[in-house]
């Protein structure tokens, strides 16, 4: 009782006070709050941002560690505006912007090399991408690739940089190129026969018509491979009248996000999802096996970094599907790679004949980072609706079996916990979080952790309409996306995780 009374008297003491000497204990209060809240929430943040940043990576590199960065493009790329004027509009070079940006704000490169040095491509070069093979697949009774020399140019490729830094190591830089394989179909099936319908489409016709650009190695031999090639579109389309124009607005939409963007999504995840996992899964392991300008570094310790847009990211997902390849498919693809081949080099695609599963899995338990930027994970896991959990030869599996191969791999050689960081911009018409259930207790080791992020690509006009392109291609130079990946200090590396410790209880990222 007594000391409810003195409190009482300490109240009536303040009320009794000048007014102004209230306000003022108010105001210094709510400072005292809000520099302890903003306090909080920058220490939050700046955990965060350790968390989702390359600090561990790039401290591993400076300390010895080979550092490996593969950038895989999404749906619907077109060539920058320069190389359409220079008419070679299959020039993508679809990781230009990324690595310029990333040189300028993440490992600062040499200001004579801002976006790397180019040290060559490698071709997906084996088994059914054997130079002088064909393929069957068929749209409507009509093939798809009427010639061995039409496959070919179908080919996946990669080119490979080296980014050469002010204050550090070099890193290499794999920028995987898989849209070969959906030009064919997409453009004479699609493209070509709009035309009728919506009206002619002049910058895709003209990608899809560029002239024919053969590939010459440094040796000056032809590979049978081409930098852009001609008649993916026989001829021509006219518009068939009494057929209107439509609308500017509705035709450019058409046009560019479902005609040239999603139409990619759609042979994805249809027989030509094989081709395209097999396709990149070879030309990433050829890109590290060869290319580089430091001789055998077989045995030097590395680490991968993955960069994915769009479709890209769904597509390295199925990447950790290792049950493709392994057994014959529908789609007439052979299972195992043979043993390697020499390359139009005069190099070994291989330094040994290891099986590629061993090798790839190997790539799995050393790739520590994932960035996805507008990714479709979440809408094409509606393809590969199933019964069961378990990947096998007629169950493609799904995200949960996927993220577990690679917690699983990288806790056998008790490496830290492997993290996404996905990017969407809510403008962006085709952009899905990655689904939570890469976080839920139902896997019981899945020691993946998930960053949804938010990002903004483009300017609203009166908060009613952003440009839906704009919003979906610009991650690449949003200085939000790119800070991201900015060290916030040298620390040391996530501790790891043992082979037989659950992860359940790992403490998760704040949503």
């Amino acid at each position: 009782m007594a000391q409810v009374t003195q409190r009482s008297s300490v109240i009536e003491s303040h009320l009794r006070q000048p007014r102004f000497y209230q306000q003022a204990v108010l105001l210094a209060t709510i400072l005292a709050l809000l520099q302890a809240h903003s306090w909080g929430q920058k220490a939050a943040a700046a955990a965060e941002k350790q968390s989702t940043s390359l600090a561990g990576p790039l401290q591993n590199a400076d300390q010895g560690t080979e550092l490996h960065i593969f950038y895989v493009h999404g749906m619907g790329i077109t060539s920058p505006k320069g190389e359409r004027k220079k008419h070679h509009p299959q020039n993508f070079d679809t990781s230009e912007e990324f690595r310029t940006e990333f040189c300028k704000k993440v490992v600062h490169c040499e200001p004579s090399k801002p976006k790397g040095e180019f040290l060559g491509r490698n071709y997906a070069n084996e088994a059914f991408f054997k130079p002088g093979s064909t393929n069957d697949l068929m749209y409507l009774g009509e093939k798809v690739w009427r010639s061995p020399e039409e496959w070919s140019a179908a080919a996946p490729f990669a080119d490979n940089y080296k980014l050469v830094r002010t204050d550090g190591p070099i890193i290499y830089f794999h920028e995987i190129n898989w849209w070969p394989l959906v030009l064919s179909a997409k453009c004479r099936q699609i493209v070509a026969r709009e035309i009728a319908l919506v009206d002619r489409d002049k910058i895709h016709t003209d990608i899809c018509q560029a002239a024919i650009d053969p590939d010459h190695y440094v040796n000056g031999r032809l590979n049978g491979r081409y930098r852009s090639y001609t008649w993916w579109i026989d001829k021509d389309e006219e518009r068939v009248p009494p057929w209107p124009k439509a609308a500017v607005i509705n035709r450019w939409l058409k046009h560019d996000i479902l005609d040239w963007g999603f139409a990619d999504a759609l042979l994805a995840v249809g027989p030509l999802h094989n081709y395209l996992v097999q396709g990149i899964r070879e030309v990433v392991l050829d890109s590290i096996r060869t290319g580089r300008d430091d001789g055998d570094m077989a045995n030097k310790q590395r680490e991968f970094i993955i960069v994915s847009h769009s479709l890209g990211s769904y597509l390295m997902f199925s990447e950790l599907d290792l049950q493709i390849g392994s057994t014959p498919s529908p789609g007439g693809l052979q299972g195992d790679v043979p043993a390697p081949t020499p390359n139009s080099q005069g190099l070994s695609s291989s330094t040994t004949n290891r099986d590629w599963r061993e090798e790839f899995k190997d790539v799995l338990r050393k790739t520590s980072h994932a960035y996805f930027m507008a990714n479709q994970v979440r809408l094409l896991e509606l393809a590969n609706l199933d019964k069961t959990k378990n990947a096998g030869p007629d169950n493609r599996g799904n995200l949960i079996t996927h993220l577990q191969i690679w917690s699983d791999l990288r806790a056998d050689v008790k490496r830290p916990r492997p993290r996404i960081v996905a990017f969407s911009d809510p403008d962006d018409l085709l952009t899905w979080q990655v689904p939570e259930q890469a976080n839920k207790e139902d896997v019981k080791r899945n020691c993946v952790v998930l960053y949804n992020r938010p990002a903004k690509n483009a300017w609203r006009w009166l908060w009613l309409f952003a440009n839906p392109e704009t919003a979906h291609l610009d991650y690449d130079r949003n200085k939000q996306v790119i800070g991201a990946m900015v060290p916030q200090a040298k620390s040391l590396p996530f501790q790891p995780v043992a082979p037989d410790e659950s992860c359940e209880a790992a403490p998760q990222p704040t949503q």
